[in-house]
């Protein structure tokens, strides 16, 4: 366990949302409030920073400040029609009679940051885009239903649907960030990652770049040329270490001001420093054991995991309570996948494949895997051994990895695990290179993330499908719950999906953790979403009588 009671936790939870409540419900900051730099503790850095690809958090996070939307969701994560978004790039936008075209009219006083003017054509440019096979955009599947984006003119541009569904105007504005054609039109589709452009981007948002330095750090300005969006911070800048220790000190000193990810062992020990105050939200994160079902050397079925009962019996014995209350105490909890018991769409009355070490025995047995006088399973000749694949960064993953293995090892499976830093890690899982591996999805506020995650479709290369799980049945109840327009219809659709999955189990679904974050008690946090804790940063702000030295840049007086 990890040394706190959960009576302890459970109390910590009820002070911070207190404070939460009265930080929203502060007044606003006046000017004397603008400036100032955030650094946040950060595990690891971006895979990229050119938005259709970008596949690691760390990326999206930046991407987030760095670029804009037509339109973003609002806190409440409603997804269906247009209710509480609100707008970004585009000022207003108009529905067609038919439901069938949207209308967004674009600001015109918004700028890239090398001064040029944002324009339709850019938005028309970047749907394109995200649309191309040789981009291969993950987000690509969730575009289906968006036939084309038009210009109208220099500051309208109109989307078409081919059919009316809940979730177009979600899929129309939150699947893409706008990019400037001038700069990424001479760029080759196929290579986006290894363009300057990736590593030096150019955005309309709040935040400009300013500089990347691999595994070190990464720092954004605010941008003073767009009026509206100018945000009340400086700087923000992100201090990446990988060892979880060095980015706890890097808070716990005061180097650092914020990090999104207190380890529960750490909980105490931030509710304890006067300096730091903790934040404690439900989240939509959840980690799972993905098993791969395709031979990473052969390309046939894998010839441990291509077999159903193999996954289904690994998953029946599979504590996952125990790794929960081991990892997490109360700050989690068992997760259900592939939908968070927060969305919507998830209807927590349904209930998964039962943690049930005898029926996983006998269904092993069934299939010819014998255990021998070493306590090991083995098939014609092959003993049932696999290897899974850890990030260093995270401890949670680490601590499961260990409580699998040996509950692995109570039903005669030989597991080794091999951890590895984040480059590595991410490096195998984008090649499909592993048998099993422990991975984090974080999902959005629409329910879409599910096909994202698991159809057919998002098993090619360079999609998010790592384990290329394929049923096309699962397929058609997602694809048929996006389409419908009564939710419980919809709601139908989505169980029956669950089922199938479940029972196919292509993975182990673990934890769904509560967000625990600690930030620096001179900020003023507001406009966090439960999906995006980074999507308030332009809001936040530091108390002028507040302000410490790196606060002030070079030369200047405040």
């Amino acid at each position: 366990m990890t040394g706190l009671r959960t009576s302890a936790l459970l109390a910590l939870v009820a002070l911070t949302a207190c404070g939460d409540r009265t930080a929203t419900k502060s007044a606003p900051a006046d000017r004397a409030d603008t400036g100032g730099t955030l650094v946040i503790s950060a595990a690891g850095g971006p895979d990229n920073l050119m938005p259709p690809i970008t596949t690691q958090t760390a990326g999206l996070q930046v991407e987030d400040l760095v670029f804009q939307r037509l339109a973003t969701v609002g806190p409440a994560l409603n997804t269906v029609g247009d209710a509480g978004f609100i707008p970004d790039l585009a000022q207003r936008w108009d529905w067609a009679a038919d439901s069938l075209s949207i209308t967004f009219h674009l600001d015109s006083a918004a700028r890239w940051h090398d001064g040029t003017p944002v324009r339709a054509a850019d938005v028309a440019f970047t749907f394109a885009l995200y649309k191309d096979p040789k981009t291969a955009a993950p987000a690509a599947t969730s575009l289906v239903n968006v036939d084309s984006m038009t210009v109208r003119d220099s500051l309208t541009v109109v989307a078409w649907f081919h059919m009316r569904t809940p979730g177009q105007f979600f899929d129309a504005t939150m699947q893409m960030q706008v990019l400037p054609q001038h700069l990424v039109a001479p760029l080759d589709r196929a290579t986006l990652a290894a363009s300057a452009f990736a590593s030096q981007p150019v955005g309309s948002g709040p935040f400009r770049f300013v500089r990347w330095v691999p595994n070190q750090s990464l720092e954004l300005a605010a941008d003073t040329t767009g009026g509206r969006r100018r945000a009340r911070l400086d700087r923000v800048v992100f201090a990446i270490a990988s060892d979880p220790n060095t980015a706890f000190t890097r808070l716990a000193t005061g180097e650092a001001d914020f990090s999104e990810d207190v380890r529960p062992d750490k909980v105490a020990d931030v509710a304890a420093n006067p300096q730091l105050r903790l934040s404690i939200t439900p989240g939509l994160l959840y980690y799972f054991l993905t098993f791969n079902l395709v031979d990473p050397v052969t390309g046939a079925p894998h010839p441990i995991f291509g077999d159903r009962n193999v996954r289904r019996a690994l998953t029946m014995a599979t504590d996952r309570r125990a790794i929960v209350a081991n990892v997490y105490d109360s700050l989690a909890a068992p997760a259900r996948g592939p939908f968070t018991a927060g969305q919507a769409s998830a209807d927590t009355t349904l209930a998964p494949l039962p943690y049930a070490v005898d029926s996983a025995a006998a269904l092993l047995d069934a299939g010819g895997w014998i255990r021998g006088a070493d306590s090991l399973r083995r098939r014609n000749g092959k003993t049932l051994a696999f290897r899974i694949q850890v990030p260093t960064s995270s401890i949670a993953r680490m601590r499961m990895a260990v409580l699998l293995q040996e509950q692995f090892r109570r039903i005669g499976a030989d597991v080794t695990l091999e951890s590895m830093d984040v480059a590595a890690f991410s490096a195998r899982m984008d090649a499909r290179r592993f048998d099993a591996m422990l991975l984090a999805w974080a999902q959005d506020g629409g329910p879409a993330n599910a096909r994202d995650a698991w159809s057919t479709a998002s098993a090619a290369k360079g999609m998010h499908n790592y384990g290329a799980y394929r049923s096309p049945t699962f397929d058609a109840h997602i694809d048929s719950a996006l389409a419908v327009m009564d939710p419980a219809a919809a709601r139908g659709h989505f169980g029956a999906a669950w089922k199938i999955i479940s029972a196919d189990a292509p993975a182990i679904w673990l934890a769904e953790p509560r967000k625990v974050m600690a930030v620096h008690s001179r900020f003023v946090m507001t406009g966090a979403r439960p999906d995006a804790w980074w999507a308030g940063i332009p809001r936040w702000y530091i108390p002028a009588a507040k302000r410490i030295a790196r606060d002030v840049p070079a030369g200047a007086t405040r």
